[in-house]
């Protein structure tokens, strides 16, 4: 039995060789109406009867076609997995660890025999289901009957019972009476069963309204063939009936008058006719295809079936097309052969010296057995630096300095030997400052030192060191003398800027980046653009922190793939007369902004490690879609930490060199809001004082 569309299109089929086969499927080998057919087991033995189990009729008048059917319990639970002897299973054969697929087609629907009313049609499921036995399990012989196989499946409450689920699925359908439909296709992954044992086919129906008389005819079984052998870049496999050997959905066109289809193809059968479509406006008669990787809008996704069907148009004379035929919908699944392991989580993690670093697996598939890597040192041991080296989440113990590497892992499918690595590893970091910048000396070729982590930043444009105006004991600062030009706006002669050529740079979930800033030309609308840094990859995806003068704060923007998130921090920021201490932290995506060693606000931005950084730039625009200015003035103390500084640390780096300052107000941890009335930072007796002048007075309007 296969579906052919002799209007159009027939899906032609391709099997591998298989110990899997379906015994009489087409419930013909029996005796007489109402008796077991060879092969199948159900609820009620040799003799049965419509109220106990499955039966085999005569067709007329059930339903499908003119010869023997099987119908049904009238019992059926509301379960998937069935119940009530609803039920009924055979035997397949034994798993030789191919196919990795199977497809289950049938016949289904009402029965249209009138005399119970409970045989009315309407809403009803059918399951199918693929079960193992571990060889302990022979049907007809627990307790003397055939008791259903599904009843000693493996739980947690039960693991020593026989068999285990490998497999099932679970079609509705709403039936008027005697309606059925043909080739109802179940597309079951089996490569979760052990090679060397038994599998057995089971199929229930399920109640949803009334309770049915599901008829069943002409199962048949059908094996998938693996296309893309070699994929690369963790590129995906299809499994299904194709004819070709690509990633390929191929289908026939037979009529000669056929011009043009458009081929649906979606996730969700439901979503028909409001699916991607691929359109294809020049067929031949023969064989066409569709090739999935380069003619479909979107990647497909692991283990997800996917349908497609065929509108088919002919020339309506005037230029247009004229639909004709709409195929009948197909569907394939997709599946990894071999484990296939995503992404290691986090991408980079930062810990404190001493402290316990995780990392863990974000999907894996067909993995039995795992094996931890860290690149330079080789494979991990399980011990006293190590735990869970051959499980799905690795423990980095007492994490040092020592210890920072990147990590990944190696599964492994046992059954065929297949071996993969993640997509993407994990880079372990212990918190600390991570790159210092204190702009003190340079050498010939233009480097200054990163004195910390060694990414130094090369001076370009003319750009260059001074001591003249030192921040309290420090000596020499970086000078971005880029020059004011009020004729034109773009700033042509803006070239002094500090490039730090590694894209490790910055490149952590949570952040600090503090120095210490004196502007010169932030009073000009187009110049409080200018950037302290702007470190990422081109017009989508940046992360830079600029100073507004007009509005008195500094703002942080982080942009990926497009979508820019920033916060913006208040505070007494003016040009050209005072240094300024302005410090970003983030911490879990959210961001603050303190100025002078007080804290002056924030708001939502996300991860700096998310952000590419091919460029990375002090005092420089990455963007080439606006002309930004470069910024004027001198930046010195450059840090940057790989987690969040809190607010009395950074107020004690503040007050370290304002020696002068007394206190930090810590308006992130205590907004006294309207109760400071002086802003001193504290509510005392002036504050009191505020309220007790207003004491009692109202402004009651009281009813004439």
């Amino acid at each position: 039995m296969r579906r052919f569309f002799c209007i159009l299109m027939c899906l032609s089929m391709v099997s591998m060789a298989s110990a899997l086969s379906i015994t009489n499927g087409n419930f013909q080998a029996q005796s007489s109406p109402n008796r077991d057919v060879a092969g199948w087991w159900d609820y009620a033995g040799p003799s049965l009867d419509i109220f106990a189990g499955p039966s085999v009729f005569v067709a007329p008048p059930f339903c499908i076609n003119s010869t023997t059917v099987l119908q049904m319990g009238n019992g059926a639970n509301e379960n998937e997995d069935g119940g009530n002897h609803a039920y009924c299973y055979q035997s397949i054969g034994t798993y030789t660890g191919t196919p990795q697929m199977v497809e289950i087609t049938l016949d289904w629907g009402s029965s249209s025999w009138t005399p119970s009313p409970l045989a009315q049609g309407g809403e009803m499921g059918l399951t199918v289901m693929i079960l193992e036995s571990d060889g302990t399990f022979e049907p007809n012989e627990w307790d003397g009957a055939a008791h259903d196989i599904y009843g000693f499946v493996k739980d947690d409450e039960n693991p020593d019972r026989p068999i285990t689920e490998i497999a099932r699925s679970t079609v509705y359908r709403d039936f008027a009476p005697g309606e059925s439909i043909l080739d109802e296709r179940f597309v079951l992954d089996i490569s979760s069963a052990t090679v060397g044992n038994e599998l057995f086919l089971r199929i229930n129906d399920v109640k949803v309204v009334n309770i049915p008389y599901a008829n069943v005819d002409n199962i048949e079984m059908s094996t998938a063939s693996v296309r893309n052998e070699a994929p690369e870049d963790g590129a995906i496999y299809v499994m299904t009936e194709l004819t070709s050997a690509e990633n390929d959905l191929v289908f026939i066109v037979a009529d000669p008058n056929i011009v043009a289809v458009d081929v649906l193809f979606s996730s969700d059968p439901n979503l028909f006719p409001s699916s991607e479509i691929v359109t294809k406006r020049t067929v031949t008669q023969g064989q066409n295809t569709v090739t999935l990787e380069t003619e479909l809008a979107g990647d497909l996704e692991w283990s997800t079936e996917y349908t497609w069907k065929v509108l088919a148009y002919k020339s309506d004379g005037g230029g247009g097309y004229s639909l004709v035929f709409t195929g009948l919908p197909t569907s394939f699944t997709t599946i990894q052969e071999g484990p296939f392991l995503r992404d290691v989580t986090p991408n980079v993690l930062a810990v404190w010296p001493g402290e316990d670093a995780v990392f863990s697996l974000t999907d894996y598939i067909k993995t039995d057995t795992f094996q931890w890597y860290q690149e330079g040192v080789g494979a991990l041991s399980n011990g006293t630096d190590f735990t869970g080296v051959d499980s799905n989440s690795l423990t980095v113990l007492d994490a040092q300095l020592a210890d920072e590497g990147t990590f990944y892992c190696v599964g492994t499918e046992t059954a065929t030997g297949l071996t993969a690595q993640t997509l993407s590893s994990g880079q372990l970091t212990i918190k600390q400052l991570r790159s210092y910048y204190p702009f003190d000396t340079v050498d010939g070729s233009g480097y200054t030192p990163d004195v910390v982590g060694g990414k130094n930043a090369q001076l370009m444009g003319g750009a260059s060191l001074a001591s003249a105006d030192p921040i309290g004991s420090y000596g020499s600062y970086l000078v971005l003398d880029n020059p004011r030009n009020l004729i034109n706006p773009d700033n042509p002669g803006h070239t002094q800027y500090a490039d730090i050529a590694d894209d490790t740079v910055a490149h952590y979930p949570d952040i600090t980046v503090s120095c210490w800033v004196k502007p010169t030309l932030l009073d000009l609308d187009y110049e409080r653009y200018a950037r302290i840094f702007d470190f990422g990859q081109d017009n989508d995806n940046y992360f830079y922190l600029t100073l507004l003068t007009n509005s008195n704060e500094a703002s942080c923007v982080i942009a990926l793939d497009g979508s820019e998130r920033d916060a913006d921090g208040d505070g007494e920021i003016g040009y050209g007369t005072q240094w300024l201490y302005v410090v970003l932290t983030i911490e879990d995506g959210g961001g603050k902004i303190y100025i002078n060693g007080e804290y002056g606000g924030g708001g939502g931005l996300r991860n700096p490690s998310d952000i590419p950084k091919t460029l990375n730039y002090i005092g420089k625009a990455i963007s080439t879609e606006a002309t930004y200015p470069n910024f004027g003035g001198l930046i010195d103390e450059l840090k940057i930490y790989n987690y969040a500084l809190t607010a009395e640390e950074i107020a004690q780096e503040y007050m370290d060199v304002r020696t002068e300052v007394e206190f930090i107000c810590n308006r992130d941890d205590y907004d006294l809001g309207d109760w400071d009335f002086d802003n001193n930072c504290q509510v005392d007796l002036s504050d009191f004082a505020e309220i007790a002048e207003k004491w009692l007075l109202d402004y009651f309007i009281y009813p004439q």
